[in-house]
């Protein structure tokens, strides 16, 4: 299987191919740049007043590569003889000092901060204080701004913890992936299966209680009795939030090779029965503990959402994303700085940000498919508030994609909102491939551009022929756009 997990669907279905994608990437299609202030300053007018935004931070290091990661890690030893970390940090602070130079970033206010990687959590605490107080030296952050923190438990001992509950991080996100110690062990985990509990106690017992857990299904060996298992102790770790991920076997990584030769069962189909039995019984025993699945595979409790995804793609804001590994959107660019940390670090020693991979500055056309496409993850879309967006309406714009949606029962249109039917929810993916602009299909020329974090995976759906995925029938014309601003207000990060 390919990172997308292909699988051919049954006759009668609404589609020749179901796709599975971890992350929705738009456009996915960048191409190689090796720049920085030069071009950012002559394409994009960093003096403009500021607006809303996102800031992500991206914390490059783990201690060990899960043997399924397709991401980019640099492996940082507990003893740290080169210094790489200080001088990261070091890199990292004058980087954030650049950015918040200009008047674009200095005059707008902070929604939302993400402080991801690699692994956030892997930091000495002296740094990451550090860059929190850099953070708001030099933005203006909203006073109900959201504050994650995304880790591993292993990293967090008492100083650590105490730090975080005192500090302006108010959400902490924990890779779980599972409880058992006999499934952490078959994934290469760099966590002990009582790690996790530990640490959510310990935050807990302070008074702090906003933490949000990643759970994995279908892992090699994975049975309903583990499954059932993990879904009982999240219960009665009495987290808010949590997101379940279909485990993916990636091309040439470590779990790969070792399925090869043999060593390792190959995970379930995704469409196999075991598989919709794993996915419906966390759904159905979510909903049984209190929980609510607000968007695709995410559960919370109340007033727990994610509000870095409710920034980012439902009210759709501009993202800074800085450090090696990242993506940030603003002006109508996507922006990529490269996994590389070492370049990374030379580069602003030398005085100039770093930026590596750009996309095409989006028409409107296309600023709209990318508000539809992540939207989406929320089930909606709302007509007013896209209109507020845009001012256009999204009838009209997307008038031949919700013909064949509804033709296909997969939406329903009302007086106020497209919603997806319990059709569209099981072919999500495949609706918001609907939006999915005709000139980005088969491209295989974005597969030979490097990607990270992900990029890649989305470069792959774009890299077959739009009728691989939707069919023959029905092959869209794309009417011109008429009226409204050509807004570009979204971001993402990897």
């Amino acid at each position: 299987m390919t990172t997308t997990e292909l699988q051919p669907t049954e006759t009668g279905d609404p589609y020749p191919n179901k796709c599975y994608l971890p992350f929705i990437l738009y456009p996915p299609g960048m191409h190689r740049i090796d720049s920085g202030r030069e071009w950012l300053e002559q394409h994009i007018d960093m003096q403009q007043d500021g607006v809303d935004f996102v800031l992500y931070i991206g914390i490059p290091f783990c201690r060990t590569r899960c043997k399924s990661c397709p991401y980019f890690a640099s492996l940082l030893s507990e003893n740290d003889s080169r210094g790489r970390e200080e001088r990261y940090v070091d890199a990292l602070i004058i980087d954030m000092k650049r950015w918040a130079a200009y008047p674009k970033f200095a005059q707008g206010l902070i929604r939302n901060i993400y402080i991801g990687g690699g692994t956030g959590s892997i930091l000495k605490t002296a740094n990451l204080k550090r860059i929190v107080d850099t953070v708001f030296e030099v933005f203006t952050v909203a006073e109900d701004a959201e504050f994650t923190l995304e880790g591993n438990a292993r990293d967090y001992d008492d100083e650590k913890i105490d730090y975080v509950v005192q500090s302006k991080i108010n959400r902490i996100s924990l890779g779980v992936q599972s409880f058992q110690p006999e499934v952490l062990g078959i994934i290469g985990s760099p966590h002990a299966a009582d790690d996790s509990a530990r640490v959510i106690r310990a935050f807990q017992a302070r008074g702090f209680t906003n933490i949000q857990l990643d759970l994995m299904f279908n892992m090699p060996g994975h049975t309903l009795d583990v499954w059932h298992r993990d879904l009982e102790t999240l219960n009665e770790l009495n987290v808010p939030h949590f997101t379940i991920y279909l485990y993916r076997i990636h091309k040439d990584t470590i779990q790969d090779k070792l399925i090869v030769k043999g060593k390792i069962p190959r995970p379930d189909a995704p469409e196999s029965p075991m598989v919709k039995a794993m996915y419906r019984e966390a759904v159905d025993i979510a909903e049984s503990m209190g929980y609510r699945m607000y968007m695709v595979d995410h559960f919370c409790r109340p007033g727990h959402e994610n509000l870095y995804n409710h920034y980012n793609w439902k009210v759709y804001i501009d993202t800074l994303a800085i450090g090696p590994g990242s993506y940030s959107y603003f002006d109508g660019y996507r922006l990529g700085t490269e996994a590389d940390p070492e370049k990374y670090m030379e580069r602003v020693e030398n005085g100039d940000l770093l930026i590596s991979s750009i996309t095409d500055q989006m028409s409107p056309r296309v600023q709209r498919e990318r508000y539809v496409i992540f939207a989406l993850l929320y089930y909606e879309i709302e007509y007013e508030f896209y209109r507020s967006k845009f001012g256009t309406s999204f009838l009209d714009d997307f008038a031949p994609e919700l013909a064949r949606l509804e033709r296909k029962g997969l939406i329903e249109l009302t007086d106020d909102r497209m919603t997806l039917t319990k059709l569209g929810l099981i072919w999500h993916t495949n609706v918001i491939l609907e939006f999915f602009n005709e000139k980005f299909w088969h491209d295989e020329e974005s597969l030979r551009q490097p990607n990270w974090s992900l990029n890649g995976v989305m470069v792959e759906v774009g890299a077959h022929e739009r009728a691989y995925w939707l069919g023959e029938d029905d092959m869209l014309s794309y009417p011109p756009i008429t009226g409204g601003p050509a807004e570009a207000e979204a971001a993402d990060h990897g």
